[in-house]
Order: structure tokens, then sequence, then C-alpha cells
């Protein structure tokens, strides 16, 4: 298993956080609106809306700036010629800056259209700092596939702790 990146967004002692999931139309000209909820932690940091595609599956990931920085700096800190630094680069040279117009619609480019497989329907899913974008018949195959292997080998160790407070050392 890979090791994730993370970022913390804070306002005002409150973690943004983007959960749930939401299912919403593609129009034919490519537009699809974002979650309001996904947008009010993009307002609450006054942050732009990236999008890319996933590294890992059939997917579209959404971000803030916050952990473009991140795997930005990630990346800064391996050897800059390694296979590693370059294949996490593919998600730079993928992302794009997303303009939400005042309805809450994105325009999602046709090469994303494309490589998520998206027919009609985007499923947002909010996984915590960032989210993805997913056709939703292969989410629905995923999570109950990640369900199934937690029922049969159990769930993998999750060790909770205290969240720091903002300004905390």
């Amino acid at each position: 298993m890979q090791p994730t990146l993370a970022i913390k967004f804070f306002n005002e002692g409150q973690l943004d956080l983007f959960l749930s999931t939401y299912e919403n139309r593609i129009d034919a000209k490519g537009r699809v609106s974002v979650p309001a909820s996904f947008r009010a932690v993009l307002e609450r940091n006054r942050s732009p809306l990236y999008v890319y595609k996933s590294l890992t599956h059939a997917c579209l990931e959404g971000c803030g700036p916050e952990r473009i920085s991140q795997i930005v700096d990630a990346i800064d800190q391996m050897d800059s010629l390694s296979e590693e630094a370059e294949i996490l680069q593919t998600m730079l040279f993928s992302a794009q800056e997303m303009k939400i117009d005042a309805d809450g619609r994105m325009l999602l480019p046709a090469e994303f259209i494309e490589f998520a497989a998206l027919d009609g329907t985007a499923l947002f899913s909010g996984i915590g700092r960032s989210f993805q974008i997913w056709r939703p018949d292969q989410h629905q195959k995923r999570e109950t596939d990640f369900r199934d292997r937690a029922a049969k080998q159990g769930v993998p160790r999750l060790t909770l702790g205290r969240r720091p407070v903002p300004g905390e050392r």
C-alpha cells in the first residue's frame, strides 16, 4: 500500500473536509454541478478547485491548492531524477484549475470524461481532504469490494489521535 499525502485546512479552529457522496448529471456540454458542501469548503478557504487524473484508479481527483502544494513539496523531497518523482509528477501535469460558474458547475474537459469513463453522471466521493469523481457503477463496485474485503479480512488498523489546534506546536 502506498503512503498517502495529507494536508490540513483550518478555518477558525474548524477542519474543512470533503465528505459524503453525491451524484450529479453531466450535461451535453460536459458541465457538472460541484456539490454545494464541496464548494463551501473551497469558498471558506478562498481556494480554487484543481482536478487531475488519478494515478491508481479510473477516476478524477479534486482538491484545493494546499493539497497541490503538498504534492509539490513531497516531490521536491525526492531525487528529481527518480522514477518515483516522475510518476508523482504525472498528477501535476494532468491537473487543471476548474472554474466554477454562478450556478455551481464546472466544465469537465473531454479527456477527463473519457479517462474516468463518465457516461452522463458523475459521482463525487468525499475522502477527507480531497475528493474523487467516479462513474457511479465503478464506485459502487469498488465500495462493495472493499466492504467485502473488510468483512472477510478485518478492518485495517486505524490509529486515531487528537487533532492539533491551529497555532499549537
